[in-house]
């Protein structure tokens, strides 16, 4: 694993420092993402996410001072585990619609909402089922969408106002 690290490196410099931090750190990733995650293949999932973010913010690590070089890696693993676990709790969550039943009136009520839903903006729709379907924070939001985290949040706004909007003059209300 470590040479495909290497390889996303430009310099020899860059992969010597590398894997300075690699071997420095590795154990105390491991055992932080172990003791968030509790499962091995979870905490490998979050080490290796780990090691690529700090690739890909690699120039930090010539500006981060020795002594809180170990604060911002630790702080790069409690992200990466805690991604996981909101990841694994909306796949357990939608474990327990498939045990729900459905009935006609509530697959009708659901196609109305779903054209609903169509009738708006692309730049809305996408941030709103993020948002509300798929329970994305309004930092991973961003991120998916290449915005800041306040200009998700005026879209989710305007959004809503919209399909607001939409609902009342559709006649969509129970």
């Amino acid at each position: 694993m470590l040479s495909l690290f290497l390889a996303l490196l430009e310099s020899e410099a860059d992969r010597k420092q590398f894997i300075e931090i690699y071997e420095q750190y590795h154990g105390l990733i491991e055992k932080t993402a172990i003791r968030i995650l509790k499962n091995q293949q979870d905490a490998e999932d979050a080490v290796q996410n780990t090691f690529v973010q700090i690739i890909r913010h690699f120039e930090k690590t010539f500006e981060i001072d020795c002594k809180n070089l170990p604060f911002w890696i630790i702080s790069i693993v409690k992200n990466e585990s805690l991604i996981i676990l909101r990841k694994k709790e909306r796949v357990a969550a939608l474990e327990v619609w498939d045990n729900i039943p459905v009935d006609a009136e509530s697959v009708s009520d659901y196609n109305e909402l779903v054209q609903l839903f169509s009738k708006l903006p692309e730049t809305y729709r996408a941030a709103l089922e993020m948002r509300f379907l798929l329970d994305y924070s309004g930092k991973e939001i961003a991120q998916k969408l290449g915005l800041s985290e306040s200009a998700v949040n005026t879209r989710i706004s305007r959004g809503r106002t919209l399909l607001k909007e939409i609902v009342e003059r559709e006649g969509f209300s129970k």
